[in-house]
């Protein structure tokens, strides 16, 4: 049961909900967002079910994010479609509801774990990440921001990672994720079944299930080690440290022959400019945002860039004609309006 693109399932009133768009790495699209929507209202309605757990089916990871080549087909190049953000609409009504769900939740994030996928799982009670983990937040590429309000969780990782991982959609590796708070448990994937049959007979009469839960599977826990960001901090902290985007872009081109400085600046070179200063600013401003008012603050940035056609670009290029490369509205970063920046971030 469940339906075309998710599976679901109950055992030991833990009611499961599989990605299985397999096809697609479990990209979500509107069908898929609407069925997963109904089966979290059927599990909320049906008193039994004491906790929810979000998995997949695939063997590549979790979720690729967002179905972006539907966005680009139906939505962004369908003229007879007014809504052209009907999806993204969609896709965070969604989260907003999992925000605030009265069941405790639980995510196994492993393999690809990026964009819409991140931001359907990462306000769960409980998240489990195992050695195969890619995380990213690829949107500066796209022709917008980070969003999902994942952006929330960023404004509060130190500010030369924020800004690495918001600015250039760097990877986060397994330990990263445990190092900085985004996920609670990092296990070994040959583990992760016996997790499974510990939670399909644990005692959901519980009164702090996540918290009791969470005792019992400890022992499964793997201290986190160095990943490349560790190895690289010092330099993340040169470069990414930096009070403004002019500054992080002036110290990566003055130290050119740093192998990692040219790699983020070739990164930063495709990326589009006017996006990257709103992330830029995005970090700190974000600091002191809900989670709530980072998503709507999120879809005020996706309309802005679909109204610019920034989105239609990003995704173009990614996407569909590969072999090109983008040509933002606005060119270069010298070329950027800051007030139109603080405009729309809403900075007094």
């Amino acid at each position: 049961p469940g339906g075309y693109m998710i599976k679901t399932e109950v055992k030991n009133k833990v009611g499961i909900i599989y990605l299985d768009r397999q096809d697609a790495l479990n990209a979500l699209n509107c069908e898929m967002i609407g069925e997963i929507d109904k089966a979290l209202r059927d599990f909320e309605k049906d008193p039994a079910i004491k906790a929810i757990l979000f998995d997949s089916k695939a063997d590549r990871g979790l979720s690729a994010g967002g179905d972006l080549k539907e966005i680009y087909y139906d939505y962004i190049k369908n003229d007879k479609e007014k809504n052209k953000d009907e999806f993204f609409k969609k896709e965070f009504e969604l989260n907003k509801y999992i925000m605030t769900y009265p069941k405790s939740i639980i995510s196994h994030w492993y393999g690809v774990t990026m964009g819409g996928g991140i931001g359907l799982t990462i306000h769960s009670d409980l998240i489990i990440a195992d050695e195969s983990v890619n995380w990213a937040m690829p949107e500066t590429s796209l022709g917008f921001v980070p969003d999902v309000s994942v952006g929330y969780y960023i404004s509060k990782l130190p500010q030369a990672m924020g800004q690495l991982v918001g600015l250039t959609g760097a990877r986060l590796y397994p330990d990263d994720l445990i190092r900085f708070s985004l996920a609670d448990l990092l296990i070994d994937s040959k583990d992760y079944q016996k997790i499974l049959e510990k939670l399909f007979a644990f005692d959901t009469s519980s009164t702090d299930f996540i918290g009791d839960f969470s005792k019992e599977i400890e022992s499964y826990a793997k201290k986190p080690g160095e990943t490349e960001n560790t190895q690289n901090m010092e330099k993340i902290e040169k470069y990414f440290g930096k009070d403004s985007l002019e500054e992080i872009l002036k110290s990566l081109e003055a130290n050119q022959e740093d192998d990692f400085a040219r790699e983020k600046l070739e990164i930063l070179k495709e990326r589009d400019p006017f996006m990257t200063q709103v992330q830029f600013e995005k970090y700190f401003y974000g600091k002191n945002l809900t989670r709530e008012e980072t998503i709507d603050l999120d879809l005020k940035i996706i309309n802005h860039g679909l109204k610019t056609g920034e989105i239609e670009e990003g995704i173009r290029t990614v996407m569909i004609d590969r072999e090109d490369r983008p040509s933002w509205p606005v060119k270069t970063f010298s070329d950027v309006d800051k007030n139109e920046v603080k405009n729309l971030l809403k900075i007094k």
